[in-house]
């Protein structure tokens, strides 16, 4: 069985070659796009660290009763609206 390797491992050699296939101009438009996507996004992320910044947004935390109601409005959505559905009418008179 291997060991698990550390995962900086992979990336140290992917990094250089990325780096080499950039300054020997081998990348296509759309993966030098990625890597420039990238190194935006690296570049907001270390100014807000340095800027104590809390704009990065932590991942929401939902309450069980957020949850139910999104689900609900979910089902709501696909059932009734989606396929022209109805809810039953219930025959009783509301007093």
């Amino acid at each position: 069985m291997e060991n698990a390797q550390d995962p900086d491992e992979k990336l140290i050699p992917f990094l250089r070659d990325l780096a080499d296939s950039i300054e020997k101009r081998q990348l296509l438009p759309r993966q030098m796009q990625s890597v420039g996507e990238f190194f935006m996004s690296y570049q907001f992320q270390q100014q807000a660290i340095k800027d104590n910044d809390t704009s990065i947004p932590s991942p929401p935390e939902f309450q069980r009763d957020d949850l139910i109601k999104f689900l609900m409005l979910g089902w709501y959505c696909y059932c009734v609206i989606l396929t022209d559905d109805r809810f039953p009418q219930i025959d009783e008179e509301m007093d």
